[in-house]
């Protein structure tokens, strides 16, 4: 037993400085290519390549401020799974995309929530500069909308049968109010940054999602010559102390 405890020790003073050697040298390339495939959106869109989602999102705000992984969460065998259905299907986009995508509520919390979960983002912004961006619980607009409630469905949960119909009648200023559903759900981001105006990354807001619970807000045709956005986007960038009823909303 002594002999074999002598015998490890041996080696482990000969061999260790040059594994420690190695696990350093390693640690840089390894390193590289981590930030390679979790912080360059190069290493998503060498496969994923499908112009109208690339160049939406490339040319948005997002496309400075982010990569793919701040918003794309999954596990990693799904990456496996959709490597096999690219190379088995060979799908055509958009055309074989046949839902709505929808993002959940966290993902864009991540940034623009004063007090929110960081641990997934891994886009080039420091923690410091995450600070420094809109945080929708502190603009006026953007916090009455985000504690309020509807009963106006989101467009990623209607079924693919009834989607033909819903985009007929989509951010179209016909006065005709939107389906309801039985019980109220709080409204989300992807209630007026997603949808059929908002396919392709971009994630702006379109005046087209505005009508689907606003369509009557209006009794004239003003809003249909000018939009939503002219006269109310100023305040859901206004902060939401310098509104005079701020003080009902903060209590």
């Amino acid at each position: 037993m002594k002999n074999l405890l002598s015998l490890l020790w041996t080696f482990a003073l000969i061999f260790a400085p040059w594994l420690l050697l190695g696990a350093l040298i390693g640690s840089i390339p390894g390193y590289k290519l981590y930030e390679y495939v979790w912080k360059n959106d190069k290493f998503c869109t060498s496969c994923h390549v499908h112009d109208y989602a690339s160049i939406g999102w490339k040319s948005s705000i997002h496309g400075e401020l982010t990569t793919c992984h701040d918003c794309h969460h999954q596990a990693l065998i799904d990456y496996a799974r959709e490597g096999l259905a690219l190379i088995s299907g060979n799908p055509k986009f958009p055309r074989d995309l046949h839902h709505t995508p929808y993002v959940p509520r966290h993902i864009c919390e991540a940034c623009h929530l004063t007090d929110a979960d960081r641990s997934s983002l891994t886009g080039p912004l420091s923690s410091d500069e995450v600070d420094k961006l809109p945080k929708v619980d502190r603009l006026y607009l953007h916090n009455i909308h985000l504690n309020k409630q509807t009963r106006v469905p989101l467009v990623s949960t209607i079924p693919l049968g009834q989607m033909n119909e819903e985009m007929k009648t989509f951010g179209v200023f016909d006065g005709e109010p939107a389906p309801k559903l039985r019980e109220r759900r709080q409204i989300i981001c992807t209630d007026c940054h997603g949808g059929p105006a908002n396919r392709a990354h971009d994630i702006s807001v379109a005046d087209r999602s505005c009508v689907r619970c606003h369509a009557n807000t209006h009794r004239t045709q003003f809003v249909q010559q000018y939009g939503c956005r002219n006269c109310h986007y100023q305040d859901f960038l206004t902060p939401l102390g310098a509104m005079p009823s701020a003080a009902k909303i903060q209590d």
